[in-house]
């Protein structure tokens, strides 16, 4: 499948992937996109959600990969595109071990306005908070999540545990960054964001 995905990306002259690394275990086989994306088509993007951007597939290749990269909150449907024609996604979102299906236009289309709304909605890649490795990948998704407004409920649903496991996970948070209230502990958290970023 590398094979043929090689062949596409040589002809082709803008490539949209995205990435994700949600499901039951890392991505492996997307490290050789990530290669592949570094030499394909004059125009790359890559999108890759929260959990991809903070694995160690996007430390290893910063040199390597594409410049436009954006970070989705939500976890991310995988696909690439090739000149908005082609669109090749796994039979498996738990990765590409399976096999993929290729999609020629018209049918193709959809996958493009799909990714298209979600690298509207996305960030720039930074190294922000992730840099940090006192915190763990639930604090630092209950911090993103903190940070866009969501409520304890609302943070509960969307990570699968309960409202107090939140309360508790805040708590924690607020002792580790020094604050006594809710409010206080999103001026650090936006500041450690803000002054991660504006480091580099």
């Amino acid at each position: 499948m590398l094979d043929r995905l090689r062949r596409l990306a040589c002809r082709a002259t803008s490539v949209d992937a995205a990435l994700s690394g949600h499901g039951a275990r890392l991505p492996c086989g997307d490290s050789s996109l990530l290669e592949l994306l570094a030499v394909a088509g004059r125009q790359r993007r890559l999108l890759v959600d929260t959990q991809f951007a903070r694995s160690g597939l996007m430390g290893g290749n910063a040199a390597a990969r594409p410049r436009r990269v954006r970070v989705h909150e939500h976890s991310l449907r995988r696909m690439l595109i090739f000149d908005g024609r082609c669109a090749v996604l796994p039979l498996d979102q738990g990765g590409w071990d399976a096999g993929a299906i290729l999609l020629r236009a018209p049918l193709a289309g959809p996958c493009g306005q799909l990714f298209e709304f979600l690298w509207s909605e996305a960030r720039p890649l930074n190294d922000d908070l992730r840099c940090d490795p006192g915190l763990s990948e639930r604090q630092l998704e209950v911090v993103y999540l903190l940070l866009q407004g969501a409520t304890d409920q609302q943070v509960a649903d969307r990570i699968g545990v309960s409202s107090r496991t939140v309360r508790s996970m805040v708590s924690t948070l607020q002792r580790r960054f020094g604050t006594n209230s809710r409010m206080a502990l999103g001026f650090q958290l936006a500041r450690a964001v803000t002054g991660g970023s504006r480091q580099r």
